[in-house]
């Protein structure tokens, strides 16, 4: 396990030192004094193969490492096995302009995310997720309506979710965007500082690839948790690609379980809502689609 860890460490720290178009690394934490703690690590990057006026094609992927520090004396069973999860991803996303101001999006990751006690990738620790979105650009309102669906384990969930939202540009300052399963306002002071409010998604899926005891008696499946959001944010672009990031918050609604392959629940660990706090850079490339971005 703990070779897995440190793989996964130098593998983020090669990825966020490469000069590539799209890099990210974002730190997360879920303070809960009842249950668990969660922290959760991850980077990514996205390189463009296809960069052009209609379309746009990249191969990326992203590296996670999620860490729970369970309280013992409020989960009624060892919980070793479960402290620890590791995933990575390969992804490639399509992008296309259409007739009459609509856009595609396309998305297909591969994704293993386990908490790999047994040193192996097994089957049941691989995950496909997907995202299918169409938009329409507004001109007499400076709007974009984009609808559509996603399934990705990125939010805890075993069935896929619709997209459905509609963002308006008011002025230079004052823009937001209205939807499931994110919404958000954001106040531009100048060009290089944003201000957020936020109501978004956010959760973990990993394999559990060894039997787990509950309750003295051995199960199979997977760790599924699920947040809701809303907090408030702050963005600082720098030399004009590079934007850091702090956000906080509170979880609105939060929930963890012990799932086994029929998706129905082993335990669920009762976690109250929490406190939320989130930190990340980003280096952007520069879009070469004519993509009317309102948001």
């Amino acid at each position: 396990m703990k070779k897995v860890s440190i793989l996964l460490l130098f593998m983020v720290s090669w990825s966020y030192a490469q000069e590539t178009d799209n890099i990210y690394i974002q730190s997360e934490f879920f303070p809960s004094y009842d249950v668990a703690n969660i922290y959760r690590l991850k980077a990514g990057l996205d390189i463009p193969v296809i960069n052009n006026l209609t379309e746009k094609f990249t191969v990326g992927g992203k590296l996670q490492n999620t860490s729970f520090s369970f309280v013992d004396e409020d989960v009624p069973f060892e919980t070793d096995e479960i402290e620890t999860f590791n995933s990575f991803s390969l992804r490639f996303t399509y992008e296309r302009n259409l007739r009459n101001d609509w856009r595609i999006f396309a998305m297909q990751e591969s994704e293993v995310s386990s908490n790999f006690r047994d040193d192996n990738i097994a089957s049941d620790d691989l995950f496909f997720n997907a995202m299918l979105t169409l938009s329409k650009y507004n001109g007499r309102d400076n709007s974009v309506l984009t609808f559509g669906a996603a399934y990705d384990i990125k939010y805890g969930l075993y069935y896929p979710i619709p997209i459905i939202s509609y963002a308006r540009r008011i002025n230079d300052n004052w823009a937001y965007k209205i939807g499931v399963p994110d919404s958000r306002v954001k106040y531009s002071l100048g060009k290089s500082h944003h201000f957020e409010g936020f109501a978004t998604i956010t959760g973990f899926t990993g394999n559990i690839n060894d039997e787990i005891e509950v309750y003295k008696e051995d199960y199979s499946g997977t760790l599924r948790q699920t947040s809701v959001l809303l907090g408030l944010g702050y963005n600082i672009d720098f030399w004009e690609k590079l934007t850091a990031t702090v956000q906080g918050g509170y979880t609105a609604y939060n929930r963890m379980q012990i799932q086994d392959y029929s998706d129905d629940e082993i335990y669920d660990f009762d976690m109250s809502d929490s406190f939320y706090f989130n930190v990340g850079l980003k280096y952007n490339f520069a879009n070469m689609t004519n993509d009317k971005k309102v948001y």
